[in-house]
């Protein structure tokens, strides 16, 4: 009798860990798919780098979002930019904050304008950055409920980055996410 009792006690606790994830699960949406685009300056000429390769993942519950991506990805119009980003060694940049809206709603809601502080990791160094951006509602289909555009500023001598003489220091991060319907 205490052996199956022992096995429904482990069985009912296995059952409540993984409901407890998948309710967890359900609160995080993830994407490869988001747009960034890194705009600089050399001299008087504006350089945009850009991908389609952000990683988002937004937690829709507390609103806290993490977005990732690695600069080796960022492509220009000028090739001999592109191989030196692709060789690269920056590595990996994160980029943490909390939304300032106690949560993201993906039914009908007027535009949030978004203000808010977030770490951002960047060649070893982490910095605190302020973000400004919108989350405007867009019903257009049964998947995608949001637009989300988020901006900031940074200078890359912060994060240990030296720029060759004849570009700006400081560069601006744009970027354009999609946000999918809750599902139930």
């Amino acid at each position: 009798m205490a052996k199956k009792l022992k096995i429904v006690w482990v069985f009912t606790n296995i059952v409540l860990l993984l409901w407890s994830f998948l309710a967890k699960a359900q609160q995080r949406y993830q994407t490869r798919e988001g747009s960034i685009e890194v705009i600089g300056s050399h001299r008087d000429s504006i350089i945009i780098a850009n991908s389609n390769h952000l990683f988002v993942l937004i937690n829709y519950e507390n609103a806290e979002i993490e977005l990732m991506f690695n600069p080796a990805i960022l492509r220009t119009s000028t090739d001999s930019l592109n191989v030196k980003l692709i060789n690269s060694n920056i590595g990996q940049v994160l980029l943490k904050g909390q939304l300032n809206i106690p949560y993201v709603e993906t039914l009908q809601h007027p535009d949030h304008k978004l203000n808010f502080g977030a770490e951002l990791y960047l060649n070893g160094k982490t910095k605190r950055v302020f973000v400004n951006g919108l989350l405007i509602h867009i019903a257009s289909n049964e998947t995608i409920s949001c637009l989300l555009t988020l901006n900031f500023k940074l200078r890359l001598s912060d994060f240990g980055i030296i720029l060759p003489k004849g570009w700006n220091n400081e560069i601006t991060i744009q970027i354009f996410q999609t946000v999918l319907k809750k599902s139930n």
